[in-house]
């Protein structure tokens, strides 16, 4: 089944490892794999193919999510050494002074434990300490489900349990209090962190006026997009719009993709009604593509995972 290989971040001296990183070298190595096996298009080519039905099984495109300076610095050049362009779907407090969180929460564990169980342990710890017996409750309820995130394989459990805590226990308000009071804690710099996280809007420009189509990712990034009522989910697509209109000095801006691969059928619904033409999910879950807002993603994970086999 054609679809996208989805990636986030990439490591040099300059910006760390991750979980889930990739090197330049990695990527290369990706790319050259990839082709072997299928018909790697440019992006706009992978758009119109798709929309006049054209694309063959073994077709794909490569996609960029959150607009990540290491992106910017790391896999571009490897693209332009192998003559391909790309998806780039931004979300756009990224650029604002008060950018989501997410990221910030991701850099501040890579640049302050040695690993991320660390910081797991770190976080239940947290919890416990706040309030055991609901932390205990949670867990339970957690073992109650099977299929909890099965969509995404390369989770380890202390992923999907941390992710549990997150989404279904804290939810974004609380969740977002914890982190701070631990990077607090920590002694974490957060407005340096911003610096060195993502791409500058110039950066941005470039990277369209470059032949890479740059694609809607909502304004805030929720984790859970389905939660939000229609309106307000149409006013994170809008602002989105508003801004890489601006940013890139046009208004054709015609893809997207699902933060967190969450959306319901009023997020397609605005999205259609808004003109988005092409939209991927964050996982490869579906037997057959429903519309053109669902095709689905590899993460490039699974892919580096596969390599290695």
């Amino acid at each position: 089944m054609t679809h996208s290989v989805m990636f986030h971040h990439f490591h040099d001296d300059f910006h760390l490892p991750a979980q889930g990183s990739l090197s330049a070298s990695d990527f290369d190595l990706m790319i050259s794999w990839l082709s072997d096996r299928y018909g790697i298009l440019d992006a706009q080519e992978y758009k119109s193919r798709f929309l006049s039905r054209t694309l063959k099984n073994t077709d794909i495109c490569l996609s960029f999510d959150d607009a990540l300076k290491c992106q910017y610095d790391i896999a571009l050049p490897v693209l332009k050494k192998n003559n391909i362009s790309a998806f780039f779907f931004v979300y756009s407090s990224a650029f604002s002074d008060n950018p989501y969180f997410l990221e910030i929460f991701r850099y501040f564990r890579t640049n302050k434990f040695d690993s991320v169980n660390e910081f797991y342990n770190y976080f239940f710890d947290f919890l416990i300490q706040n309030d055991k017996d609901e932390y205990l409750s949670q867990q339970n309820q957690y073992s109650s489900l099977d299929n909890y995130l099965s969509a995404f394989p390369f989770y380890t459990e202390n992923d999907k349990w941390f992710r549990y805590l997150r989404d279904q226990y804290l939810g974004n308000e609380k969740y977002t209090n914890v982190m701070l009071e631990i990077i607090s804690d920590k002694g974490f710099d957060i407005n340096e962190a911003k610096k060195n996280l993502w791409m500058r809007e110039d950066e941005l420009l470039k990277i369209h006026e470059n032949g890479h189509v740059v694609g809607l990712h909502s304004y805030s990034h929720p984790t859970q997009m389905s939660k939000l009522t229609a309106d307000q989910q149409l006013k994170e697509y809008q602002q989105n719009f508003t801004h890489l209109s601006k940013v890139l000095k046009t208004s054709e801006i015609t893809s997207m993709s699902h933060p967190c691969g969450d959306y319901n059928l009023d997020t397609l619904s605005l999205l259609k009604e808004m003109g988005i033409q092409i939209g991927f999910r964050s996982n490869m879950g579906v037997k057959e593509i429903k519309s053109p807002l669902e095709i689905p993603r590899e993460d490039h994970a699974n892919v580096f995972k596969e390599m290695k086999h």
